[in-house]
């Protein structure tokens, strides 16, 4: 493991990163809600479309924008699906732990000593959290984007529908 030092230098970036890591996926969240607002209005308005007598072309363009919004639809679900963060505990769950470490490296009585391994162990759990949340938002993050690229295929058989349809 890296030096008293190193961790001491490493530590404010390490928390940082965590508490970006964590608020990473709300942001995710939000905008996957945005993206299932935009696949509701697709969807009305393909609705709409279909419902109409449309010629062939048109028919097959709707078949495709309402097939793109059953797989973003999906694909939105599995991104909003629940995570649970890796996050810190609570400073309870450290008194054993601490105590016993202080403990084994002989530092019961060293404040010093005591704090510098309370920090060493934090920036290590701080480094596995950080880890463990990025593996979770980016697959959050690749879900997103294929909804998103879904909704942009449904907008554009949609606007092509439209643009057929005020043509002819």
């Amino acid at each position: 493991m890296a030096s008293q030092e190193v961790l001491n230098a490493i530590e404010p970036m390490a928390y940082e990163r965590d508490r970006q890591e964590f608020a990473l996926g709300d942001t995710l969240d939000i905008k996957t809600g945005l993206i299932l607002a935009a696949l509701t209005f697709l969807a009305i308005q393909s609705g709409d479309l279909i419902h109409s007598s449309l010629p062939l072309c048109q028919q097959i363009l709707q078949y495709i924008s309402v097939a793109a919004l059953v797989g973003g639809g999906v694909l939105a679900t599995l991104e909003l699906w629940p995570v649970d963060y890796d996050r810190e505990s609570t400073p309870d769950k450290y008194i054993d732990w601490l105590e016993t470490e202080s403990h084994n490296r002989g530092a019961a009585g060293h404040p010093e000593s005591v704090a510098a391994v309370l920090a060493k162990g934090r920036v290590q759990r701080t480094i596995e959290r950080i880890n463990t949340n990025v593996i979770a938002n980016k697959r959050k993050s690749k879900f997103m984007r294929a909804s998103f690229l879904f909704v942009v295929l449904s907008f554009a058989a949609n606007v092509a529908t439209l643009f057929i349809r005020l043509v002819y």
